[in-house]
């Protein structure tokens, strides 16, 4: 049976149309992670951990599985788990093409603290009371990205902490808790690429309301970039207030965010830049409501 030409016309731009829509949209930026190092030579973490030249005491034998040793083994092979970990964030976007030449990111690792278990809490007195320590680990990094002709066109510091141990007392009950090892040096990483990437990316193509809803808004960006909880200021028309928003879905294409507090979200608009409060900023802890004034 002979098909008419229209028909086989019109399923051929159906099919087109199709597969258009469910093809993924191409990288908009070229971009490369140079290097990723850190200012103290590897053998630095070593001794400084105590391991170099030790037998294997229960000392040596507890930093073994310490979170530090596992910064020796990174450090020793350039970071490489680093360094994917920013690849990874970066082209998750759908916005960068990742190893072609364009920009590129330089990390310098500037200072490692070194966490540990939270010290003891005294029992609490009283009823109610409760006594509260943590300890944590954090690593403090310089960014910078150049253009094709080595021009720097961005950087910044950044430091991120992540909880080692705590420690709780609450009407003569304890209760503890630490994070080492691998899996908290796995964490620190994670976070350091994603915080990194959100500065580069949001640099090279701002993060935008795309779309506004009452008191929701849309982002162009998603996961793993803004995750569910992030925090999110958008800036208002004529750049005078900034409105607090709760990331509260996401995706690989973009988050949906809702008001956070007693905004008014008519102060917004389609196009308006936004920025991410790191959630161990201290500014994420920061007034949620509108001051009222008493007449």
């Amino acid at each position: 049976m002979k098909i008419p030409v229209h028909v086989l016309i019109a399923f051929c731009f159906g099919l087109f149309i199709t597969l258009s829509a469910a093809a993924p949209a191409q990288a908009q930026h070229n971009v490369r992670i140079g290097y990723v190092q850190a200012k103290e030579k590897c053998v630095y973490f070593r001794e400084y951990s105590g391991e170099a030249g030790l037998v294997a005491t229960p000392d040596v034998l507890a930093f073994a599985s310490s979170w530090r040793s596992w910064l020796v083994k990174d450090c020793e092979s350039q970071f490489a788990t680093m360094r994917a970990s920013l690849e990874s964030s970066l082209a998750s976007t759908g916005k960068f093409a990742v190893g072609a030449a364009g920009y590129t990111v330089n990390v310098t690792l500037s200072g490692i603290s070194e966490g540990g278990p939270a010290g003891y809490t005294p029992p609490a007195e009283g009823y109610g009371e409760y006594h509260v320590s943590q300890s944590f680990m954090s690593v403090a990094l310089d960014v910078t990205v150049t253009d094709e002709n080595g021009t720097v066109v961005y950087g910044g510091p950044i430091l991120k902490k992540i909880e080692t141990g705590y420690s709780i007392t609450a009407d003569n009950s304890y209760s503890s808790g630490t994070n080492l090892g691998e899996a908290a040096y796995g964490q620190l990483q994670q976070e350091v690429a994603l915080a990194v990437a959100r500065m580069v990316a949001f640099n090279i193509e701002p993060l935008r309301v795309t779309q506004i809803d009452g008191y929701d808004v849309k982002l162009n960006y998603g996961a793993p970039l803004l995750k569910m909880g992030a925090i999110v200021q958008v800036e208002g028309r004529g750049g005078m207030r900034r409105l607090r928003y709760l990331v509260t879905s996401s995706d690989s294409r973009y988050a949906l965010a809702e008001v956070d507090g007693d905004n008014d979200p008519d102060l917004i608009e389609v196009g308006a830049l936004a920025s991410v409060i790191e959630e161990d900023d201290p500014a994420a802890n920061g007034r949620r409501y509108k001051k009222k004034r008493l007449p």
